[in-house]
Parts: structure tokens; sequence; C-alpha cells
């Protein structure tokens, strides 16, 4: 490989006073933004860049990529009065477009083109919030990834950005377990309510001090009206409801900087405000979500039903102060997922063996029907307009594009909407689950998919994807970048190890705080399990992770540098006496714990990849990716783990760092830029696990 190897960083003796214990930091420094650290990185990026640029694999992997993500394709579509919204995307736009239609098979009607807004298209439309007779929508654009997005309003009749703006700068961040009903119109369009934090909040809290405010339609965001929250701790965010009538307003907040996420609910009589706020719920230890629809307030919680249940309160009881919930779907033998009332019926997700199951009830939560779904896969999008007639979610999984489905409520027939489509032949492959046991025999779920036929206890090369925190489910979705390592022999696994979803809130307890270790121990044994069965060669063995899951792929590969051959970390976190002091680290206590807590510093330390790596090891080949504008996990954490390994690295592996300008959490969104992120990742992967370019299913023309 071509270029001098960039320098190892300056070491300090930095460190910290946590708990009575003193923790060292050697890569301090790296938390200020000077011109040695960005000279440092440049250099580390142009070196992964002269590596990976050399590969002869990486032209025809971008390529590749090209053409199975370069596609047309369209996103969720929401229903608002007689009007149908959606994100469209033409094969030749590197963003998704605003459109409209105003029949059910009208001719689109764009409205906002993000490719538009800027030269380099680092701004993208992030969500959108139409009014409820479709008139109106606010709508969020966030620059380079930010988490701080400018709320924005536009007239749909006209197409005219309207001058009401709440800037970027106080509008709210989005919260991994709920990013919906932040913006929430009133019947008669005269305005909206919606989350943002104080504009005069201190440096670095801006993903703090949230509060709920209502804007009327013409005035200037200062004006603002402050409607609930002024009591609220820092780490509580408030979400709004309203009812279809504009009677009732309902506020959801939650908290998860505590040992355990808290939630409560408040209800206002908008006829009569001299009452203020009514509380439901107060503190409990659960995650809840709500909805109103028509003189019922329905709660999903977890609280004493590990696997979730549906409750419902009669609005007019909670007027009185005389209220009791009564169950309307009661917990059952698998999680309760998504779910949204619609007309006179509920729809209710649930997740069974790590797969989307659809079932139809009536308001007093009878079985209806359930609803066919093409196979293993995943819904996405379930939403609806409270007292429409239709229904629209999206569903896709390993093997099958996103599809939008409607569902008729008349007849309650389903049927696609609109199909995704990629170039690529879904028979040449098959999905598999499988099960194995972890260190503590408990039996952990995985998706294998591969080319079908193959033949197991061979030369085989197998990447392993895991995440395993925050709740969040490794659910049978498509992945159009995994295609090109399919083809080319590879085997994919996905492994639903503990701290995810999965299975309910004991699964993701069992993966936290004094638990974490169980996730890596679970990432492990998958290796292992894949090798032991000829799924994988010994030697030809990777693992892949982002964010939390960046986390993760560290800490197993610390652990066990021997397992792995290769090994890519996207905007990991790596720090875990630091996690908490950047960012919205605070919001992940309930899954860490706090650095500042004796016992809780003690797990931390057991496992923090940062400060558990020896200061010798024979490390696999590492690729840390590290989006320069992550405003979620700080990009320091990345910078002082390719640090430590540079330091500690004694084998000849590459330990490679990727850096992606003006990008947020995620990189950045536009198209070429994910081909080239992704011809990276797997160019790195192809060059370590020895995957030669011949070993293609494909014929180039």
């Amino acid at each position: 490989m071509s270029g001098g190897k960039p320098p190892k960083a300056q070491r300090s003796d930095g460190h910290d006073e946590l708990a009575g214990r003193q923790v060292g930091d050697p890569y301090r420094w790296m938390e200020e933004d000077t011109p040695t650290l960005r000279a440092w990185v440049r250099a580390q990026h142009e070196y992964t860049m002269a590596q990976l640029s050399a590969l002869p694999t990486r032209e025809g992997l971008r390529r590749r990529l090209d053409e199975l993500i370069r596609t047309a394709g369209v996103g969720a579509v929401t229903k608002a009065g007689e009007r149908y919204f959606f994100l469209r995307r033409s094969a030749d736009q590197e963003l998704s477009a605003l459109y409209c239609q105003d029949t059910l098979h009208g001719t689109p009607r764009l409205l906002l083109d993000p490719n538009e807004l800027s030269s380099d298209r680092t701004v993208r439309l992030a969500d959108t919030h139409p009014s409820r007779d479709g008139s109106l929508i606010a709508y969020r654009l966030s620059t380079s990834g930010s988490s701080r997005m400018s709320l924005c309003v536009m007239d749909v009749d006209r197409g005219r950005v309207l001058p009401d703006m709440v800037p970027g700068d106080v509008n709210p961040v989005a919260h991994a377990w709920h990013t919906k009903n932040q913006v929430v119109w009133v019947p008669d369009n005269g305005g909206f309510y919606y989350t943002r934090s104080r504009h005069d909040v201190p440096s670095g809290e801006a993903r703090y001090h949230h509060k709920l405010y209502f804007h009327h339609l013409g005035d200037d965001w200062h004006d603002d009206t402050l409607v609930f929250g002024e009591s609220l701790i820092p780490e509580q965010t408030p979400y709004p409801q309203l009812s279809s009538d504009g009677r009732y307003l309902l506020v959801v907040i939650q908290d998860v900087s505590g040992h355990e996420p808290c939630s409560q609910l408040h209800l206002l009589d908008r006829q009569a405000p001299q009452r203020g706020f009514l509380p439901i719920v107060e503190g409990i230890q659960a995650f809840l979500s709500a909805a109103l629809h028509r003189d019922v307030l329905y709660i999903k919680t977890n609280h004493r039903a590990p696997l979730s249940k549906l409750t419902a309160i009669n609005l007019a009881d909670i007027t009185v102060g005389d209220f009791a919930a009564r169950t309307v779907i009661p917990e059952g033998a698998h999680p309760l997922g998504a779910w949204v009332p619609v007309g006179d019926f509920l729809l209710a997700e649930t997740i069974e063996d790590v797969s989307s199951r659809l079932r139809v009830y009536d308001l007093a939560g009878q079985l209806v029907k359930q609803i066919e779904l093409p196979g293993i896969g995943s819904i996405r999008a379930l939403d609806a307009a409270r007292d429409g007639d239709e229904i629209f979610f999206s569903f896709s999984s390993f093997l099958m594009p996103g599809v939008v489905y409607r569902l008729d409520l008349e007849t309650l027939e389903c049927a696609p909407y609109f199909r995704n489509e990629v170039p690529f032949d879904p028979m040449a492959f098959e999905v598999e689950q499988v099960w194995f046991e972890s260190l503590d025999g408990t039996r952990i779920p995985m998706f294998l998919l591969h080319q079908r036929g193959m033949m197991r206890g061979g030369d085989n090369a197998a990447v392993v994807y895991g995440y395993g925190g925050f709740g969040v489910s490794q659910s049978p979705a498509f992945t159009a970048h995994v295609i090109p390592f399919l083809e080319r022999g590879g085997v994919y696994a996905v492994v639903s190890t503990r701290g995810g979803g999965e299975f309910g809130k004991e699964w993701h307890r069992a993966g936290t705080r004094e638990h974490k270790q169980k996730v890596f121990d679970d990432l492990i044994a998958a290796g292992e399990w894949l090798i032991a069965k000829g799924f994988a060669h010994a030697s030809r063995l990777g693992c892949f992770g982002w964010s939390n899951g960046g986390l993760s792929v560290n800490a197993a590969a610390v652990q066990r540098p021997d397992l792995w051959k290769a090994v890519v970390a996207g905007a990991p976190v790596a720090d875990m006496a630091r996690f908490h002091t950047a960012h919205g680290g605070r919001h992940w206590v309930a899954d860490y714990g706090t650095p500042e807590n004796p016992d809780d510093l003690d797990f931390l330390m057991q496992y923090s990849p940062y400060h558990t790596l020896p200061t010798r090891i024979e490390a696999p080949a590492i690729l840390t990716i590290v989006p320069d504008e992550d405003d979620r996990v700080a990009p320091w954490h990345g910078y002082k783990m390719h640090a430590a390994w540079l330091a500690a690295n004694v084998s000849k592996s590459p330990i490679l760092l990727l850096g992606e300008a003006r990008a947020g959490h995620r990189g950045s969104p536009a198209v070429g830029r994910t081909i080239a992120r992704y011809a990276d990742i797997w160019a790195f992967f192809l060059w370590q696990l020895n995957v030669a370019w011949h070993d293609y299913l494909r014929t180039d023309n």
C-alpha cells in the first residue's frame, strides 16, 4: 500500500478525579478543536484514503453500489385532509424532495427540493408535519447532519414558504426514543404547538432545557407563548398531542437521565385553561407513548408489563379528576411495537421472533383481523389521520426493498401502493434465523444472509453486525450496501444482542448498566458460533457497528482481538468516563450509568474500550469512521480510540481513521457520499478478509 504512515498522537498525563478515583485520559487534548487536532485528523484521513483508493476492489464496489443505491424511491406516505405527502427521490438526485398529491392517484406536485438549498447538498429535509386539512405544512431542515434543525412553514396551496421560522440554534433535537409529534397544528390552522430549547441556554446545553411553546401563525418566534415545562429539569423533554377537535392538549414527558427511563403525562382542557394541566401519570419508571382519539386517551406502557400493553382512559373522567386506566390490548407473549388508533380501529404491531406482525382491533381491543405481510420483515412508519379511512405503512425485509402499503379501512384489504426497485436478484440469496448460546447460556437469535445453497465448512468470509443498546431492535430490513458482499460469497450476520428491544423491556435491561458486558459476550459468541458451524473461516471474520454499535465492536475487539480479522466502528462511543460531558450524553445514563457514581464507574471501567485497551495488543485491522460534525456522539470518542489503537498495536494490521466532512451522526445522506462511504467500508472488509474481486455473481457489461 502507498503512502507513509501518519504520526501517532501525542500523549499527556491527563486524568479525571471521578467518584474518588483517578481515571487516565492521555488524549484529552482531542476534545478541543485546535489546528493541531485538525492537522492530525487530516493526516490520518489522507493516509487511510491512500490505502483504500489503491485497492483494486474499491472502484468496482463503487460502481455496483451506484447501481444499487442511486435508484428512484418513495418514503413514508402521510395523509392530511384529502392530500397525500411523501418524500421522493429520482435516480439522478442526491437528496429526497417533498411532494404532495391532491388525490390517491393524482399527479405528484413538488413542494420543496433540498437539492436546491445548498450547492454541496448538506441541507436535508429532516421531517414534515402537515396541518389537519393539508393546506399548511411545517418542516425541519438539518444542515450537515445537525440535530438542531430550523423549523419552517409552507403554504401548500401556493407553494410559498411563510416568514414563520424557528431557527436551528433553539429548535429541538431528535431523540432516538421519541421523534414524532414535535409539531402539532390546531384545527383552525391558526398556529401550532412545538418543542424547543430556551433561546438563552448555556453553551453546550442545546440538547436540554426543552419546553413546549405555541406559535401563532404570523408572529415572530421570540413572542411564542411558553405553554408547558417551566418546572421541568433540563433533561426532561415534553412532546405535544392534540385531540381531533382541538379541545384537549396532551403532553408526554420523557427522561432517560436517571437510573431508569421515566415518563409523565399531563392533560389540558383548552376550554377550561384556568384549571391548568391535570396530571395523569407522574414519574413512573417506564416508557410511555400515547394518542388522543375521539373521547379516549390511549396509552402504551411497559410499566408492570415488560412486553408492553395498551390501556385507555376516558377524557371526561380525567377532567373531573376521577379516572382509572382499563386494559385494551393486554400484554401478550410478544413485545407490542408500533400502534395507532384510526377510525373505528386500533392497529398494532407485535414483534415475534424479531419479525413484525400487524393486527387490526376494534376500539375495545377485540381482534378483527391479522394483516398478511410478505414474510419475515419490519414495519416502518405506521401512521394515519385519526378519522381517516385508510392507513399507509412501509415494510421491508433483508431481501425485499421497501414497499409502501395502503390498508383500506372499509374493506380491511391491504395492497402495495409503491414499490422501491433495486437491481439485484433476491432469489440468488437466502435468509435464515439461527439461535446460539452466549457465555451465560442465554439463547441469542441471529439472522444470516448469504448465497443460496452456500457450502458450509469452507473458506467463507463473514461480517457480524451488532448494536446492543437503548432498546433498539435489529429487525429485518433491506440494506442495499450489503449486496456486493453477498454477491462475492460473503455471509452477513445480524445479531440481536441483549440491550435491544427484540424481546421487550427485560431483554433491553439485560444489556444495560452493570449488565453491559453481556452485549459484548453475545457479539463474541456470535463470531465463535459462525466459525464453529462452518459459516466463517477463522481467519476471515469481521465485525461492524455504528454509534452504540461502535462501542460494542470496539469492546469486542479489545477483549477478543484474536477472534476478528477486521473491525469497522462508525461514530463510536468509546470513552465511558466522559461520555456524559458532551452533546446528549446525559440522556444515555439510563443505559450506561453515570461515571459520577462509584458503583457505576466500577462497571463502566471494566469494559470502556478506551480505558481497557492494553498498552500492547496484537490488534485486528481497525477502521474508525468519524463524521466531523456529529452532535450526538462527540467526534473525540473516535479520535481518542483511534489514537489508542495506533499506540497499542504491535501487529501488522492497519489501524485507519476515515473522517467524513460536514456530516452528522449517520454520515451524509447525499447519495454520492453514501456510496463513497460504503465503498470504503466494504473495500476495507474485502481487503482484510481476503475476498477476491472475481468472486462475483454478476457479469458486468
